[in-house]
């Protein structure tokens, strides 16, 4: 596994979902979620297109390869925040993150596919911050049902997706620092969801 899986571990119901932003308010949340653009852009400023391309380990994403999942991903994100809100209960897609980087060639792109992944990272984040900052109490419990989670709650799937992208952010900066080119980024969760 070349990165950590958003749609693993296997889980079989909602009550096995990590707790470990229970006590973080949906404000706090949107907050990260909501930087997140900015924060990759940030780790990404500065890279060449060999820093860029360079896998450190063969088994493990380059830095292009992990900005171009991180938008991929959140296009599932941005359609999974939707579907729950509009059509609860609905089942939700899984896909398989490796698939997609092999098959929409990440690892062959180049740095203008990167530019233009945290262009649409950017705008998805952006309707989708709106989207949750308008979410009433009673939304927050609308769910889906997704393969591997089991049920997911708009508010879990906030904490995915806040998640998600605060962990390859910090994958980058480990990466940047392998690369002699260290990056200061304060670290805005404090602990990974899994």
């Amino acid at each position: 596994m070349q990165c950590e899986r958003l749609d693993l571990p296997a889980m079989s119901h909602k009550n096995d979902f990590p707790t470990v932003y229970r006590r973080i308010s949906a404000r706090d949340l949107i907050t990260v979620y909501k930087s997140g653009p900015t924060r990759l852009g940030s780790v990404l400023a500065g890279l060449s297109d060999a820093d860029l391309q360079l896998r450190l380990r063969d088994d493990k994403w380059s830095i292009q390869e992990i900005a171009l999942h991180v938008a991929d991903a959140e296009i599932m994100g941005a359609a999974r925040l939707r579907q729950v809100s509009a059509e609860p209960g609905s089942a939700l897609v899984v896909y398989d993150q490796d698939a997609w980087a092999r098959e929409l060639a990440y690892r062959d792109r180049g740095s203008d596919d990167v530019v233009d992944a945290l262009h649409l990272f950017s705008a998805l984040r952006r309707t989708g911050t709106r989207l949750l900052e308008r979410a009433r109490p009673a939304d927050w419990k609308k769910w889906g049902s997704h393969g591997d989670w089991g049920s997911l709650t708009l508010r879990q799937i906030l904490e995915l997706y806040a998640d998600h992208a605060e962990r390859h952010i910090e994958q980058i900066v480990s990466l940047r620092d392998q690369l002699r080119k260290p990056i200061q980024l304060p670290r805005l969760l404090p602990k990974r969801l899994y």
